[in-house]
């Protein structure tokens, strides 16, 4: 997202430019051209806060204009971690969790929410997929445990995880991921069932979504 000082700048650079342009050809210069400088500083900025906060996700100008699928919601995740159990030798069950998501043209932000704990993103990328009509999202994350698993169970950690996106390319239905963590436990991923409210709690997630 670009600020009012950066495009204003960016456009004293093309103005001058521009300027420098028709001197070379002989046209006569005033400061009167200058007049609209300030009132086209102010649309493009306009144009900028809609581009970022709107334009992007509208089918109308996805795939030409905007190259970014739609990830905005609350999905239902399933994780499946390769963690054994110390104590019984088995893998741990799948765990059902949920994500929540909040986007714009230049920022993406991921809450996953389980019953024990909470990930947020600390970076991400968006990128084509190399084959099929996918994307990739590259994530690297922060998990906090509630406060009376630390030192007990489970401790805050970092991982990074690799999503892919699956049916319509701008629109997807669903998500696949392989993460890995500094515990050393790697899992798997699946997001399904999005809705659009963008829910920040657990319970709440799990009361709407089942």
């Amino acid at each position: 997202m670009f600020t009012r000082l950066q495009i204003t700048a960016a456009l004293a650079v093309a103005t001058s430019a521009w300027a420098a342009m028709l001197w070379l050809q002989g046209t006569k210069l005033s400061w009167e051209h200058l007049a609209p400088f300030t009132t086209v500083v102010g649309v493009l900025v306009v144009v900028a806060l809609f581009m970022e906060h709107l334009l992007w996700r509208l089918r109308v100008f996805q795939g030409w204009l905007f190259d970014r699928p739609d990830l905005r919601g609350t999905w239902k995740v399933t994780i499946q971690s390769d963690w054994v159990n110390p104590e019984t030798g088995e893998n741990a069950p799948p765990v059902t969790a949920y994500a929540g998501i909040v986007q714009s043209l230049s920022k993406l932000q991921i809450q996953l929410m389980t019953p024990e704990s909470e990930s947020c993103l600390l970076a991400h990328a968006i990128e084509p997929k190399a084959c099929g009509n996918r994307f990739n999202v590259s994530v690297v994350y922060s998990n906090t445990p509630g406060v009376e698993l630390r030192g007990v169970r489970s401790e805050r950690h970092v991982g990074a995880a690799q999503i892919g996106t699956h049916g319509q390319k701008f629109k997807p239905d669903s998500l696949t991921a392989e993460y890995w963590t500094d515990r050393k436990t790697v899992g798997r991923m699946t997001f399904e069932g999005r809705v659009p409210t963008v829910y920040s709690r657990y319970e709440d997630a799990q009361r709407n979504l089942g």
